[in-house]
């Protein structure tokens, strides 16, 4: 953007490549990817500009800007992924970096920086800065022991029995199969039936649900193959006499799972086929040595139920004092209570089942 201030590096174009390598620094999370950042701006970068800012060797802060009558900074990748912050690896870094997010802010009529871990050294830094902070949505995680009896003897006496009950009364019904997309035609074929699933459920709800989309649908198919070549796939699938009733997208990344997203058939819920493979997964991961299991944003209570704990995340933002920047964020509250009623009526209906954000 030539209307901004050296020595701030950014991308414009969504067809362009980045001033620096993305690999070129220690991603945080597989949302801070340079296989996840590209696919989102292939997919969603109409409109948009992007910017990497970069402090020393591993410093990184991915950032995006929208809107036309009120130009808003965001993450890169807002609205999709779970988790923002950005990379660093030490206090100098972090605020080199925070400099450098402010100073691209001043440039826009307002910034919203949401999901940031609470103990992120950029909260700290905008709080002394004077922006505003917010309380984010909480993620449910889950610290995983080094064994699966160990895990076992963590929960209550009804989580376990059931984990150890339901997948023998499932045997006894159907003929099962637990499966792991490997080659890229099992994780189309097994994203076709997750999108099929997770569909079905809110359909039956009169609603649509977040994979409904074309557009998304195609971000999550490119995500997945982009993310299956580097081992950080973990796309099960649980079928019942050949049928799948169950899909789970979870990512493995340096050294911790991510469950991103489910589906299941509402026909099927009687079986908690949703129970019978998160505890496929959940072995599978303390197998493969994670020491977490992230279950991401919304508090729905199966979540707790296999053991997880609420994380933390806090939201900073800045508005100009000007017209646009006041219209903005009248725009970006009525944006956040929107999602807090919708992610309430969500998480009312996922009392019970397991498998479905």
């Amino acid at each position: 953007m030539s209307n901004l201030p050296e020595p701030i590096e950014s991308t414009d174009n969504v067809g362009a490549q980045p001033t620096a390598p993305l690999h070129s620094f220690a991603a945080p999370t597989p949302f801070h990817t340079r296989e996840y950042l590209i696919a989102y701006r292939r997919a969603f970068g109409s409109r948009k500009k992007f910017h990497r800012l970069r402090a020393g060797e591993t410093g990184s802060a991915f950032l995006m800007t929208r809107g036309r009558s009120a130009r808003r900074l965001e993450w890169w990748g807002a609205g999709i992924h779970d988790i923002g912050d950005a990379a660093y690896n030490c206090p100098e870094t972090a605020a080199a970096l925070w400099h450098k997010i402010e100073s691209l802010a001043s440039h826009h009529d307002g910034a919203h920086l949401a999901q940031i871990p609470a103990g992120s050294q950029l909260v700290a830094l905008a709080q002394a800065a004077g922006w505003h902070i917010g309380e984010a949505e909480k993620c449910p995680v889950l610290s995983l022991p080094s064994t699966w009896e160990e895990y076992l003897k963590q929960l209550g006496k009804n989580m376990r029995e059931q984990i150890k009950r339901y997948p023998k009364r499932l045997e006894k019904q159907f003929a099962v199969e637990y499966s792991l997309a490997q080659t890229e035609a099992e994780i189309q074929s097994a994203l076709s039936d997750l999108f099929r699933l997770h569909g079905a459920r809110w359909r039956a709800r009169g609603q649509t649900g977040v994979l409904a989309t074309p557009g998304r649908q195609k971000f999550h198919r490119a995500v997945c193959s982009a993310f299956a070549k580097r081992g950080w796939l973990r796309l099960w699938t649980l079928r019942c006499d050949g049928e799948a009733v169950c899909v789970l997208l979870s990512y493995f990344y340096a050294g911790k799972y991510y469950f991103f997203i489910g589906g299941f058939a509402p026909e099927f819920s009687r079986w908690s086929v949703g129970v019978c493979l998160f505890s496929r997964v959940l072995r599978q991961a303390i197998e493969e040595g994670a020491i977490e299991f992230d279950f991401l944003k919304g508090e729905e209570e199966y979540k707790y139920r296999f053991g997880a704990q609420n994380r933390d995340y806090k939201t900073i933002s800045f508005f100009q004092n000007s017209s646009r920047g006041k219209l903005l964020q009248k725009r970006v509250l009525l944006e956040e209570k929107l999602m807090q009623k919708l992610h309430e009526k969500f998480s009312a209906a996922h009392r019970k089942p397991a498998g479905e954000k």
